[in-house]
């Protein structure tokens, strides 16, 4: 006679549990909490942040330019001397040089004490950019420079970032002026255009956003129908849609393939001196195709060597391979059946994008309250002098600007008081390690209750004998009230561990970056690798978790203890069947991109002749192609999400059903015929 709890626990597997309670209460009056402080962290980040001081430029002062009321109508900073300042930190940190706003950028090359000896007093004057309150006509041009009121000399630069700094498309201009070598330090100039040059990159690929973002989101419209109509044909005919991708991948890499052997072919018996012609006279195209033929023949022996293995697999893994498809088919049905699932996953997206935006608006406006911090400069442009102004200069050198001006003209003479940098507090740092854990957690919590709500409409599909007609009405909205009033303690614990595991993550990745000792970078990799697979682990465990949480109404202690004893009984077939389903989910994906891809490459290299009357030509196209290509990548996941969770919940589902029943009246088969018959199994 079985007893009342083995009954209790056996109906479990039923459909999911309608008595619960909740569960991981503790954990969730934490996570509550924590959201409470990452609020007040934000209302505090917001009074007394201005990111303006971030996003724009600050002069001597401590004046923003183009924002300050006096400062409207000078939007940019030059500075006097750029080889002071610190080469890439010129837009992070300050500068022991004078800066001042002004309207335009320099637009020529300008040696003060020269063009005074050739154009007079006067004019020379007039070109002058000098600091403010500063009478220019009581003193010469010598005197101006000398004592730091005007900069000696200017180059031609342009606006980067709100900054004057010249590029490294001026620096033959540079040379070519040889009057500026006896006062310009010409190398230290070209080695600050030189490390500014990935700003330049970062510039051109702005513009390219701002000429064809338009196209990027048709594209990525484009991406998200193209999704809903895979799978939508997937209800259908999953089993016809996984065969035609796995067949579009093979024909993709066979015509891969041949094009690369092509390509080598034909620059193999090309002249290595001509290669520049062909560029120049060529397509983008052929400007690739120029770069160099190993790496063309590299790509053919790569995809030829994969595209042997992907045949490899499919002979060796046939068996997997079909009972992997009656899966997903069975998921096919599920989603079919639950057509709000694929409509769900873009509300917890949504979520995520308004935490993302939050972490990055807490995050700017709490580096901003960073203090601005002046120094006192010396006439040659250092800040380590002998100053005994006390009452407005502390022990370290940090002063006032306006009382430095009236009370320490006479003690420290030819001295100013000038922003330096941006100190930053301890306190600020803890406020931004605070924000980036509430960031993770929240990002992990929403995840984690999209994918319990989603396995539990998708369990009360499969325990359901007779479907669809035996399936509860409106599942998931069912799955949803349940999680949200039982379960969002278990979705706040699993999504604390995996956050916590993230963070670590990222905690050794920068103490990588900042290592010196190669000792310290191979540990640090060393541990990262471990912590990513410990990761991976996780996840896979809490999904599972979630799972029979979503069932059984049980902790997430529970639920993962449960989940690894299920996995670890079946061991065999889920590392192969999870791996063989993730994969042929992927295909869908990656046909669509791959496609989206194609076209969106002869869109913006314009090879479509009607298309080219619409679009502008575009000098950098591989940006909004790769845009696009990522874009569709993310918009392809969000939709197969529905389907991922639906085939790992329904072979959790399938692994308790073939333990608890055996095919007889009083314990029938819940799965599906195609299963059924491929396991040789009946009712």
């Amino acid at each position: 006679m079985i007893e009342e709890a083995d009954l209790e626990r056996e109906l479990v597997y039923r459909g999911p549990v309608k008595n619960r309670s909740c569960t991981d209460v503790v954990c969730l009056v934490i996570f509550i909490a924590f959201l409470v402080g990452w609020g007040i962290i934000g209302i505090y980040g917001f009074i007394l942040g201005d990111p303006q001081r971030l996003l724009y430029p600050t002069d001597s002062y401590g004046r923003i330019c183009g924002v300050d009321e006096k400062l409207k109508d000078k939007p940019y900073l030059f500075y006097f001397d750029l080889t002071q300042c610190a080469d890439s930190f010129l837009f992070t940190s300050g500068c022991p040089t004078p800066q001042v706003c002004v309207k335009t950028c320099p637009v020529e090359n300008f040696v003060a004490i020269d063009a005074a000896a050739e154009t007079g007093e006067a004019l020379t004057k007039i070109k002058m950019i000098c600091k403010e309150n500063v009478t220019v006509s009581e003193m010469s041009v010598k005197e101006l420079v000398d004592k730091g009121y005007c900069a000696s000399y200017y180059i031609h630069s342009e606006p980067l970032a709100g900054r004057c700094v010249p590029l490294l498309t001026n620096t033959s201009d540079i040379f070519s002026n040889s009057t500026l070598e006896p006062v310009v330090p010409i190398e230290k100039i070209v080695n600050v255009a030189s490390s500014l040059a990935h700003f330049v990159i970062l510039d051109r690929i702005f513009q390219e956003f701002s000429k064809t973002w338009w196209v990027i989101l048709i594209g990525l419209a484009i991406s998200m129908i193209m999704s809903f109509f895979w799978i939508v044909l997937m209800r259908f005919a999953a089993g016809l849609m996984i065969w035609l991708s796995i067949a579009f991948i093979l024909v993709l890499q066979g015509v891969g393939t041949w094009y690369c052997f092509k390509c080598y072919t034909e620059l193999k018996d090309f002249p290595e001196a001509n290669n520049q012609t062909l560029a120049e006279n060529e397509s983008a195209t052929n400007l690739i195709t120029s770069s160099g033929r190993s790496i063309w023949q590299i790509i053919a022996i790569f995809l030829c060597i994969f595209m042997a293995f992907t045949i490899l697999m499919l002979i060796v893994l046939r068996n997997r391979i079909r009972m992997a498809i009656a899966l997903i088919n069975h998921a096919s049905n599920a989603v079919g059946d639950i057509l709000s699932t694929l409509l769900f996953p873009i509300f917890p997206w949504v979520f995520q994008v308004l935490v993302i935006g939050y972490f990055a608006a807490v995050a700017l406006y709490a580096a901003s309250i960073d203090k601005s911090n002046f120094r006192v400069v010396g006439p040659d442009n250092k800040t380590n002098i002998n100053c005994s102004c006390t009452s407005v200069i502390d022990s370290v050198g940090t002063c006032i600007p306006l009382g430095f001006e009236k009370i320490c003209d006479i003690q420290c003479p030819g001295s100013t008081c000038r922003f330096f940098d941006t100190g930053a507090d301890f306190y600020v740092t803890l406020l931004q390690i605070y924000n980036f854990l509430g960031l993770c957690w929240s990002i992990f919590f929403v995840s984690a209750l999209s994918e319990i709500v989603l396995a539990g409409a998708f369990a009360s599909w499969y325990w359901a004998f007779s479907k669809p007609h035996d399936v509860p009405a409106y599942p998931l909205a069912n799955s949803f009230f349940r999680t949200v009033s039982y379960h969002l303690g278990t979705v706040a614990f699993g999504s604390l561990i995996i956050s916590i595991l993230r963070s670590i993550r990222v905690l050794l990745e920068i103490l990588e970056s900042n290592a010196r000792e190669n000792s310290i970078n191979c540990c640090c990799c060393i541990i990262q690798f471990f912590v990513r697979i410990l990761e991976k682990i996780i996840r896979f465990i809490n999904r599972n978790a979630y799972v029979l949480c979503a069932i059984n109404g049980t902790g997430f202690r529970q639920s993962a203890s449960d989940a690894s004893s299920l996995i670890w009984r079946n061991v065999a077939d889920i590392v192969v069947l999870d791996k063989v389903t993730e994969f042929l989910l992927f295909l869908g994906r990656f046909v669509i991109v791959t496609t989206l891809g194609i076209v969106s490459f002869y869109v913006f290299t314009n090879k479509i002749p009607y298309v080219n009357e619409c679009i502008s030509p575009t000098d950098f196209f591989i940006v909004p192609i790769i845009s696009t290509v990522l874009g569709a990548y993310f918009i392809t996941g969000l939709f197969f999400s529905s389907y991922s969770m639906a085939v790992d919940t329904i072979f959790l589902c399938y692994l308790q059903d073939t333990e608890i029943n055996d095919g007889s009246a009083e314990k029938p088969f819940y799965m599906s015929q195609e299963l059924k018959e491929i396991l040789g199994k009946k009712n």
